[in-house]
């Protein structure tokens, strides 16, 4: 992301103003993106670090990670790009292919105590279960809109579930959707 001060002159003219006033309006930003830094003398304006004809990053690839730390010894148990290009490519058109090229997240992961970790995140729109000791991914499933949000897991009657929304993401550009999508893990989990 490319994250620019503005004074404030320049922040009153984009409209930057506190998510909290009466007169906000979400296009010109708030939470996420652009802000207005209420009472102080600048204001913010965010931009993704990409390419403006193509909308593809600037950077290479990986553009995402997802790492384990043992929190006990501080050390990268594993580590691997997060995301593929299936739903990314030049001009907004996706590639389909299923290179992991580690996309851009918004979101978190949830570990189950049998050991699995579960993320979407991505902008390829997958929902992913990794082996918290070995990194290798287990499983994937394409979401309804964009996973950028952290799941959750529960029990009901013994069984155990998985859930997401997928309600996609303004400003990452994944499809929006209003699902809760609930995954039933097998009873070995």
């Amino acid at each position: 992301m490319r994250d620019q001060l503005v004074d404030r002159n320049k922040a009153d003219e984009l409209g930057l103003l506190p998510i909290d006033s009466p007169h906000f309006n979400a296009k010109a930003g708030g939470a996420e993106g652009n802000g207005a830094m209420a009472d102080t003398p600048y204001g913010i304006v965010v931009t993704p670090f990409w390419n403006r004809f193509t909308t593809m990053m600037c950077n290479k690839p990986p553009y995402g990670m997802i790492t384990a730390i043992d929190m006990h010894t501080r050390k990268v148990l594993w580590q691997h790009p997060l995301g593929s290009a299936r739903a990314n490519g030049p001009w907004g058109l996706p590639t389909y292919l299923p290179l992991t090229i580690g996309t851009p997240n918004n979101g978190g992961p949830v570990i189950t105590a049998s050991g699995l970790v579960f993320v979407a995140a991505t902008t390829d729109n997958l929902i992913h279960a990794f082996n918290l000791k070995t990194g290798k991914e287990v499983w994937n499933a394409v979401l309804p809109g964009g996973g950028q949000a952290t799941p959750m897991t529960y029990e009901y009657k013994g069984k155990q579930y998985v859930a997401i929304m997928a309600g996609g993401h303004h400003f990452m550009m994944t499809p929006i959707s209003d699902e809760l999508v609930v995954y039933a893990l097998p009873d070995n989990h």
